[in-house]
């Protein structure tokens, strides 16, 4: 059954006549005959009597109708529904997000695309790189924020931003610089993720670099929960600076640059190449663009811990101070813990 023989139908019972039927969907009388004949043959009963020049339906022909004219409806309701996704006006879009962006670009970049398309349904899902990556693949993310560089036959990525990590410890851990190097955390007890996490295999292979085997105490998959292990004094730990930024670090943490290598990664969107980009994703990774440019020109306000100083408000014990700092010949930092 195809559709322009349902539109014959319905032209030929409105205008009860073949003739007119034929001029109205703009084709000859003997071509609209041949397909409502095809029809009744495929229905296997006559949708017409033929009374002279006039033709009316049949019983089965007025059953048939209601249906047709519904499914004509429905297939009319449903252009107009593509129509309005093409648009932007409804329609869905499912995004999987790295966990620590999550925390600092997706509520302002939310906020701008429903301002854009309020009628978007928009579900976030905060994940670990390699879940969004797996979530592309099997269709069930339309688009996906997560680490660079990635590289996969039938995906396409597109370079956000570079994500510097950092040194995060207890405000009571004596590191004794403004700064520390990537060879100055060997011996450092650190909490880091596990080791299928992308982000851990980052740092490890810059402590590698270093020449450092990181002394991993404790691994958790969740950077807030890593961050009140920090916070409790379990050991230290590294994640992306915006991140420990966002979640404003208290008087309990400190955060210090790393470097001698920085450690940093590359962030960008992700989608599946042969797919169809919906306009509303194609709008979505445009302002995702814009809100991380915005946020990197416009930092946060002062927060209560600031770099290279103690949460109190005091400057980090230099190096010259031998008596707030233990280190041995390799430069390796000690932790002093308070006593009693």
């Amino acid at each position: 059954m195809e559709l322009r023989q349902l539109e014959y139908f319905i032209a030929v019972a409105a205008h009860q006549n073949f003739s007119r039927a034929a001029e109205h969907v703009h084709v000859s009388q003997p071509s609209l005959s041949i397909q409502i004949g095809g029809l009744e043959k495929e229905l296997g009963t006559r949708l017409f009597d033929r009374l002279g020049r006039k033709v009316v339906l049949t019983q089965a022909g007025e059953l048939f109708h209601v249906h047709a004219e519904r499914a004509l409806r429905e297939l009319d309701q449903a252009e107009q529904v593509v129509q309005e996704l093409l648009g932007a006006k409804r329609g869905r879009l499912v995004v999987g997000a790295l966990s620590t962006v999550n925390s600092y670009l997706i509520a302002p970049l939310v906020s701008r695309f429903k301002q854009r398309f309020p009628d978007i349904h928009l579900q976030v899902h905060a994940q670990a790189s390699t879940d969004v990556v797996n979530g592309l693949l099997s269709h069930h993310l339309d688009i996906g924020i997560c680490l660079l560089p990635l590289t996969h036959p039938h995906l396409t990525t597109v370079p956000l931003f570079e994500e510097r990590l950092a040194l995060v410890a207890p405000a009571h851990m004596i590191i004794g610089t403004h700064r520390a190097r990537m060879r100055d955390l060997a011996g450092l007890p650190l909490i880091l993720m596990p080791v299928d996490y992308c982000l851990r295999k980052m740092v490890e292979a810059e402590c590698a670099k270093a020449g450092v085997h990181p002394q991993v105490v404790l691994e958790m998959s969740s950077p807030e929960g890593i961050l009140q292990a920090v916070e409790e004094g379990t050991g230290a730990t590294i994640l992306p600076e915006l991140f420990v930024r966002s979640r404003r670090p208290g008087p309990a943490l400190q955060v210090i640059d790393l470097y001698n290598p920085t450690p940093r990664h590359a962030v960008g969107l992700a989608y599946l190449t042969k797919r169809h980009r919906s306009l509303a994703a194609q709008e979505f990774a445009a302002l995702c663009q814009t809100t991380m440019r915005d946020l990197q020109s416009h930092p946060s306000p002062t927060e209560p811990t600031q770099r290279g100083k103690r949460a109190t408000g005091h400057s980090v014990p230099s190096a010259e101070k031998p008596s707030s700092v233990y280190r041995n010949s390799a430069s390796t930092l000690k932790v002093r813990r308070p006593v009693g």
